[in-house]
């Protein structure tokens, strides 16, 4: 099933495969095996021309895996499988996720590229996201790609990769894009590109917030989603939304998740962003934002994104 992920000055294809739709006959590649927290990547390098060296992207890579590893506490899953493809022009496109082998992805990198475009990459990591969830029914394709939406500037700007102004600039810009429309009929049910995205992403940014409402800012959905890793759900695991919420929650004591997926899976939903980003202590003018630190919820804002040293929560 093809996902189109968030658009940029390149548009790329992001794909989330299933297991009955990868290749039947897969034969692991393998070029170079990269050492990661908690598990080890099979890297198949290009055959084609770049114009950055193999040590390059082999860094790339690696940083790509270590950020999504210090989200999680430890990378996801226990090996990788990972192909890069050369390909005509800059930058990186069309990061495919399969659960084959216990993951598998296949990316594409242009043949201009170069070392700042690699270092500004967030397409490889919004790929490895898709690693530390079970696979879940299509009609739940919202959470699977709306978590790595969210996710993915929340954990560079947690390891200082990513400003954190530009992660709330991104929010403030492109959530609104997954508020329902009309003839919308719920997350579950309504699969266009906003509401499978954004909208997922809505829900994760909620979540998040109403998780640390609930047990004053000790918890957030970093803890749930590393509950459900530790307990065996990723990719290659086929699980039902119900019990990946309910792990979830169990983690940290609350009936944040499935109550939130209660409400906003079969009815539309609109969350009043602005309400939610003065509560959070935000202000978007001229482009810029700025912060306000005497904000209500101000400290979970800050809690959401702030940089953590390595190893840390």
């Amino acid at each position: 099933m093809a996902k189109f992920s968030k658009p940029l000055a390149v548009l790329f294809l992001s794909v989330l495969v299933p297991a009955p739709l990868a290749p039947k006959a897969f034969t692991a590649p393998r070029d170079a095996v990269l050492q990661v927290s908690g598990g080890d990547i099979d890297v198949a390098l290009p055959e084609g021309p770049l114009g950055i060296s193999q040590d390059e992207l082999l860094n790339w890579v690696r940083s790509s895996a270590e950020i999504v590893a210090q989200y999680y506490g430890r990378f996801p899953v226990r090996h990788l499988t990972l192909t890069i493809r050369s390909g005509g022009g800059s930058g990186i496109h069309h990061g495919v996720t399969y659960s084959t082998g216990g993951g598998l992805i296949r990316i594409t990198v242009g043949q201009n590229t170069g070392h700042p475009e690699l270092n500004a990459d967030w397409v490889l990591i919004h790929e490895m996201f898709h690693l530390g969830f079970p696979s879940l029914d299509d009609k739940h394709d919202w959470l699977e790609e709306g978590l790595s939406t969210y996710l993915e500037p929340v954990a560079r700007a947690q390891t200082g990769h990513l400003p954190v102004t530009e992660v709330w600039k991104q929010f403030i810009l492109d959530m609104p894009k997954g508020q329902p429309e009309a003839g919308d009929e719920g997350l579950d049910n309504t699969q266009t590109w906003g509401r499978t995205y954004w909208g997922g992403a809505i829900f994760c940014l909620v979540a998040d917030v109403q998780i640390r409402e609930h047990t004053h800012n000790r918890k957030g959905l970093q803890d749930a989603l590393r509950a459900i890793v530790n307990g065996g759900g990723v990719i290659s695991s086929d699980w039902d939304i119900e019990k990946a919420l309910a792990t979830g929650d169990r983690e940290t004591g609350t009936n944040v998740l499935r109550n939130l997926y209660r409400e906003m899976s079969r009815k539309p939903v609109s969350v009043d962003l602005d309400q939610l980003w003065r509560k959070l202590g935000m202000k978007f003018k001229d482009g810029a934002v700025t912060f306000d630190d005497k904000a209500p919820e101000a400290g979970i804002r800050r809690a959401i994104t702030e940089r953590r040293p390595s190893g840390q929560r």
